[in-house]
């Protein structure tokens, strides 16, 4: 296994994180040098005048010196813990999801003092500007004026850094529960729909997996597995554990086998503890993003926009904390997804697998058209999302699939490999014959075998 290759471009966050404290280290040296030589080269008549205030101005400029000097070790310290993180969870999913759990404890902390310690010393820089100015016999009116502007600055920074560590404190104490996932579906019991739920228990018997708690039918995403909370649309409550996801658009044009075949990947994710890993990881990804945006304010419309560009040092490197990972959440997300498919095809075959992925696929299109048109149509315009799919596809039949080799399955919490990359994974070439079985808009009839749609009438 490879460790992520290093970028060939440093990002933003690391010349901005290392350049300010960096930039105010230097710029102490600076002055705790114009502080030393000041006294000297002023004039006899004038040394008793600025003796008191040489006197302080070297020991605030050394104290701004040894913060910035701090904000830069710090920065580099937590540079070299964020790339030993990166690579080891490359090695396996526990490592990520400790890499995670140790990043939210310490990037908040990180994120906070780092602010602290580049405001602080931002304002000595400031504070000896404004105090040497002060001092100076030959200071003219505007010089004046512009140093009133550098206090006003000055306190300015005091108050924007005690309200971002209030803000972060008060983010730190808030419940981290997940977010339930919101979708416009039913769930449906084994009283309600016992020819649905026996089709899932057989599936479940011959995959050696246990059976979701739940199983909810609706209209948006596609299928999926969770062990989230699910809130559905219209109120109804569904029960903690483990959720069977299943869209009525795209089993109006699957077989039982295809369908088959894309509950036995699903279900292998419960026996993968897939579920149960996104369940732990998930919430300390969200907590992790919302101690960034608890810096930043970001989602506050009052914020008047400097105080994204003051906390930049510290959010920026949590930002790039989230992406350095992107590379191992996305390895581990495919390696699953791909194990997953394995396990269909070995239950309901490689053909019924491979199909099923390419209808969904040519059908996604027109499930997200369909579904945009009922939530944006007015009501006396809608039709339903299902007759409207039937519709489109009956008018425009199926795309080639070969158009879609590059998509990804829209899942409402992980990502997934690419089509070609799982139709590779599978050992599927796309022949005549696939395409031409893909396009087939003939409805499956399916709903109807297993009691979730009545038979047409004739």
């Amino acid at each position: 296994m490879t460790e992520p290759k290093p970028s060939p471009r440093k990002p933003l966050a690391f010349w901005i994180g290392l350049g300010v404290p960096l930039a105010i280290a230097l710029t102490a040296l600076w002055q705790w040098h114009r502080a030393g030589t000041w006294l000297l080269d002023a004039p006899i008549y004038q040394r008793a005048q600025i003796a008191a205030t040489a006197a302080f101005l070297r020991p605030l400029a050394l104290t701004t010196l040894l913060l910035g000097a701090l904000a830069t070790a710090t920065f580099c310290a937590a540079l070299l813990a964020m790339r030993r993180a990166a690579a080891q969870a490359l090695q396996s999913r526990d490592a990520l999801l400790r890499a995670f759990e140790s990043g939210r404890r310490w990037l908040p902390a990180f994120m906070v003092s780092q602010t602290l310690l580049v405001f602080s010393g931002l304002v000595g820089a400031l504070a000896f500007e404004v105090v040497h100015a002060f001092d100076d016999p030959h200071l003219s009116g505007g010089a004046m004026k512009l140093t009133m502007f550098g206090g006003l600055v000055a306190l300015a920074l005091v108050w924007y850094g005690g309200k971002i560590v209030w803000d972060t404190l008060r983010f730190a104490r808030r419940n981290q529960e997940p977010e339930p996932i919101g979708i416009l579906g039913q769930s449906l019991s084994p009283a309600q729909a016992p020819l649905l739920w026996d089709f899932v228990r057989d599936v479940a018997q011959r995959t050696g997996a246990r059976l979701p708690d739940s199983v909810v039918v609706g209209l948006n995403e596609g299928f999926f597995v969770t062990e989230h909370p699910v809130a559905l649309v219209n109120g109804q409550r569904v029960p903690d554990g483990r959720v069977l996801y299943l869209p009525l658009p795209y089993m109006a044009f699957l077989d039982r086998a295809q369908v088959a075949a894309v509950v036995a990947h699903e279900l292998g994710h419960f026996t993968g503890e897939d579920t149960a890993y996104g369940l732990r990881f998930t919430p300390i990804y969200r907590a992790l993003a919302g101690s960034i945006f608890a810096i930043t304010n970001e989602h506050d419309e009052d914020d008047d926009g400097w105080r994204a560009w003051i906390t930049a040092p510290a959010s920026l490197y949590g930002k790039w904390f989230l992406q350095s990972f992107d590379e191992a959440v996305h390895h581990w997300s495919r390696e699953r997804e791909l194990a997953a498919d394995a396990f269909s095809s070995r239950i309901a075959g490689t053909e019924p697998a491979a199909l099923a992925l390419l209808r969904s696929a040519v059908l996604h299109e027109l499930v997200d058209e369909a579904l945009t048109h009922n939530r944006e149509a007015p009501p006396e315009r809608r039709e339903g999302v299902l007759s409207m799919v039937r519709r489109l596809v009956a008018e425009r039949g199926l795309a080639d699939p070969r158009e879609h080799l590059e998509d990804r399955q829209a899942h409402p919490l992980d990502t997934h490999p690419s089509l070609r990359q799982r139709l590779d994974a599978l050992g599927v070439a796309i022949t005549p014959e696939l395409v031409a079985r893909t396009r087939d808009t003939r409805d499956a009839r399916l709903l109807v075998d297993l009691g979730l749609e009545t038979a047409p009438a004739g």
